[in-house]
């Protein structure tokens, strides 16, 4: 919901960073590799209750995603970089609460609960880029490699509550039923939208 705000004031900072590898040869791939090894690090401190830790690697993996996308614009986009960058940040999605299972099983429920939301959101996510690529004409183009679209739940909410799980780890279950909550309903608006535009 707040990505596109987001990341239009980031923008500038992390195109001055990218620049800067960029001159080291430093490839968007590499560093999209990078933020994914950091990802199962931060997995590693949630099951080891190592919550400071974990969010150290939170925020390295987000910043690294964040970079490699800048990267990209200034060495060029391809299809195989947005490819790996779409399943770093899946797995990562998914294994960052899968640690509070390895932690606590008392939050197995909800957690699974929070993983099938996560699944309804990346599923219409990944439809909806199909759907749109085949129909080009259906939307404007967006400076994506793919059409990306919206919702309550996007990256910037999904780092506010994997974050709240960590300063909150005695109540992951409730955050877990909270977010997964709003999981569905990003789905619900995502299906609709789709609908809406394929039968205008």
């Amino acid at each position: 919901m707040l990505d596109k705000k987001i990341n239009n004031y980031l923008e500038k900072y992390l195109i001055y960073i990218a620049s800067i590898l960029y001159k080291y040869n430093c490839s968007a791939n590499f560093v999209t590799l990078i933020g994914a090894v950091v990802g199962f690090f931060c997995f590693f401190c949630i099951v080891e209750s190592e919550f400071f830790l974990a969010f150290l690697f939170l925020l390295l993996n987000r910043f690294f995603d964040g970079i490699d996308g800048a990267l990209a614009r200034i060495d060029g986009a391809s299809d195989l970089g947005a490819f790996y960058d779409i399943i770093s940040d899946f797995v990562f999605y998914s294994l960052f609460p899968i640690g509070f299972i390895f932690n606590n099983i008392e939050n197995a429920f909800s957690i699974c609960f929070l993983l099938l939301s996560f699944v309804s959101t990346q599923s219409t996510f990944l439809a909806s880029a199909w759907i749109i690529e085949k129909n080009k004409t259906l939307v404007k183009k967006n400076e994506k490699s793919f059409f990306y679209i919206g919702g309550i739940t996007e990256g910037f909410e999904t780092i506010i509550f994997f974050t709240l799980m960590l300063i909150f780890n005695d109540f992951v279950y409730l955050i877990s039923y909270i977010f997964g909550l709003l999981c569905w309903i990003t789905c619900v608006f995502r299906i609709y939208y789709i609908r809406k535009i394929l039968l205008s």
